[in-house]
């Protein structure tokens, strides 16, 4: 199967999921969200890539943040433009490759940001992967922030809450050498349980918060 034809299976599935407005989908801001503001010092705004039902963003939003939140699902935009409660949140339809333009225009006059991107690295393919981390590091300003959420390789077994869909298992270690090699040094990186539960589920995810040089 073609790069193509995945990503637009990958891309059905997530615009059925969302117009769906499965009331089983987390709608608190996640845990993950909740560890990243805590570590949002001298932070100016925030960029979301992958907001899904934009439950983050909008808590992001709703403590005084500036945000722009990505999604490449039009299901996923429509329903965060519905629900938002906030005017500090844009919400944008854009994959990763596409989203270049729209990220130089919101860093104007910005010193420092946060990236966030929770369960998105796991959720786009290798060669995504390297075109992300590729804009991340020609267009942030350094000192700007990292932060990443993912299941790893050792999570591929267990359970799914939300059933059998495209997920790339991520080597941590290796992630964190890729960062490295991208001009970001590590200031948090961490591999568990007990980070990202949801009801039944207790996923091995890894997290890390990278720095850009």
């Amino acid at each position: 199967m073609s790069s193509n034809l995945a990503n637009a299976d990958r891309l059905e599935y997530w615009n059925g999921f969302y117009s769906r407005q499965d009331t089983s989908a987390p709608q608190l801001p996640s845990q993950f969200s909740v560890f990243s503001a805590g570590e949002f010092i001298g932070v100016d705004a925030i960029v979301e890539f992958g907001c899904g039902n934009g439950r983050d963003s909008e808590f992001f939003a709703l403590n005084g943040y500036q945000v722009l939140a990505f999604d490449a699902s039009s299901e996923a935009i429509a329903l965060c433009q519905r629900r938002t409660k906030s005017t500090q949140v844009r919400y944008l339809l854009s994959n990763a490759q596409g989203s270049t333009e729209y990220l130089q225009d919101f860093l104007q006059g910005k010193n420092r940001i946060a990236v966030y991107a929770r369960f998105f690295l796991h959720a786009i393919d290798a060669e995504v992967q390297k075109t992300f981390f590729d804009m991340l590091e020609n267009s942030l300003p350094a000192g700007s922030l990292v932060f990443l959420e993912y299941r790893t390789k050792e999570d591929e077994t267990g359970e799914k809450k939300f059933g059998q869909h495209y997920r790339r298992y991520i080597d941590h270690d290796a992630l964190i050498d890729t960062l490295q090699g991208a001009g970001f040094s590590i200031a948090y990186q961490i591999q568990g349980r007990g980070f990202a539960k949801y009801r039944d589920e207790d996923a091995l995810v890894g997290r890390c918060v990278a720095v850009k040089g």
